[in-house]
């Protein structure tokens, strides 16, 4: 009791006093599968295979575009869907478009001739259906593309209607990308994401152009492979690589607490790992005084044996196009404060809001194979806490992913709470192209 008043005491100075309410989706821990068999419950049912290696060697692409990124780099699959005639015809108009575009003297006109249209997103989706039905695809599927997680939104789905699926949500997100980032119209938060530039004068559009020209025309181009070339290179000028940035982490930021993971005795920690939300600073400081706080009560739960491990939780969000990404601040703050080995301390460098740090953190519970059998702890500001436990949470979280991130959430102290990941987590969201 002492050192939850004390932990709640360090965070009243930016929060508002509120009524500790036990908030949570109730879902018991007593009836919960436990233990290693929950994760394989999941993934088996899922088609999840922890094991599976996901090459992001492209990630701003890779992490938008899995299957398109997945059809260029299979040799065997890259032929069929030459082979097909609708396709093929597809792809000489898009070249065709993409080479007109150079002499577009406004972003609609740009637009216009590269983005797909909805008959041709239905065309695309019928012609995949039918050649889903051959070997090389079935492969695909099968030893790619639902093993890797990224499409377990359509896990249930027969072959032929995930892959279906998978390409409209690919070219929603293309064209995406051409409506904020070509046109200028506001994503969902505008504050953070949107366009770099004004789209409306020359100087855009002759940007543009400059870039085009930097796209190598093949004859053996892929139907998507002209509309692909070009959102990269939008996001490219508009400087949108967040999605990208200290990729590899299994090979940067968080190698030295993956290589520690296989030396923890699980079994002496109530959690698995604690959970930090950031908080962005509104000047150009490098962490805010409110990253900072939540930091340090995440570091004192560590410290206090709840879990052996931190997920410092936050990207380059606040102010727009910040240098400073939280998650990487609040691990340098913490190992210089108090000393956390950086063999305990898992960076997710890529959330932009509260929906994603939960998202994004199971992602890596589960990628990285974090046992099961007890939930994780998340900590922030008393505020933050209480509207992350509340049903509103778990409706926005529906809205913006389209699917809740989380098997329950249950608070335990005004600035704590117990959860636990769920594998629909996994799925890549290519209507955020900064954080999929």
């Amino acid at each position: 009791m002492i050192r939850r008043l004390f932990v709640a005491t360090a965070l009243l100075i930016i929060t508002t006093t509120q009524t500790a309410l036990n908030f949570g989706f109730q879902a018991s821990r007593a009836s919960a599968v436990t233990g290693a068999s929950a994760r394989t419950a999941q993934s088996q049912a899922s088609g999840f295979d922890p094991a599976y290696n996901l090459s992001l060697p492209h990630p701003v692409q890779d992490k938008n575009f899995y299957l398109l990124s997945s059809f260029q780099r299979t040799r065997d699959v890259r032929k069929a869907l030459s082979r097909s005639q609708v396709l093929r015809q597809l792809a000489n108009q898009k070249v065709e478009a993409l080479k007109k575009s150079a002499s577009c003297s406004n972003v609609k006109c740009f637009e216009e001739l590269i983005r797909f249209d909805a008959p041709t997103i239905d065309t695309v989706a019928s012609e995949l259906q039918t050649l889903a039905n051959q070997p090389e695809f079935k492969l695909l599927i099968s030893k790619n593309l639902r093993p890797s997680g990224v499409f377990v939104k359509y896990s249930q789905q027969p072959d032929a209607q995930l892959l279906a699926a998978a390409w409209k949500d690919a070219a929603a997100g293309l064209n995406r990308i051409l409506n904020v980032y070509c046109l200028g119209k506001d994503p969902r938060y505008a504050a953070i994401d949107k366009v770099s530039f004004d789209v409306s004068t020359q100087a855009y559009s002759d940007l543009l152009k400059s870039k085009i020209a930097e796209i190598k025309f093949s004859n053996d181009a892929l139907f998507f492979e002209p509309t692909l070339d070009f959102a990269m290179k939008v996001l490219e000028i508009n400087r949108r690589d967040e999605a990208a940035r200290y990729e590899p982490l299994a090979q940067g930021e968080n190698k030295a607490a993956i290589q520690n993971l296989k030396h923890i005795k699980w079994s002496d920690y109530p959690y698995s790992f604690i959970l930090v939300l950031g908080s962005g600073p509104a000047d150009s400081a490098p962490i805010s005084p409110i990253g900072a706080a939540r930091a340090e009560v995440g570091a004192r739960l560590f410290l206090d044996h709840k879990a052996p491990l931190i997920i410092l939780s936050g990207g380059f969000v606040h102010p727009m196009q910040t240098p400073y990404c939280e998650a990487i601040e609040m691990k340098k703050h913490i190992m210089a404060k108090y000393r956390i080995p950086d063999a305990n301390i898992l960076v997710e460098p890529q959330a932009r809001h509260t929906t994603t740090n939960f998202r994004n953190a199971a992602r890596l519970a589960f990628r990285y194979r974090l046992p099961a059998d007890r939930p994780a702890l998340v900590t922030s500001s008393e505020s933050h806490i209480t509207s992350s436990a509340s049903e509103d949470f778990r409706t926005r979280c529906v809205n913006e992913l389209g699917y809740f991130p989380i098997e329950f959430i249950k608070r335990v102290s005004p600035v704590e709470a117990e959860f636990k990941p769920a594998i629909a987590s996994l799925f890549f969201d290519a209507n955020d192209p900064l954080d999929p």
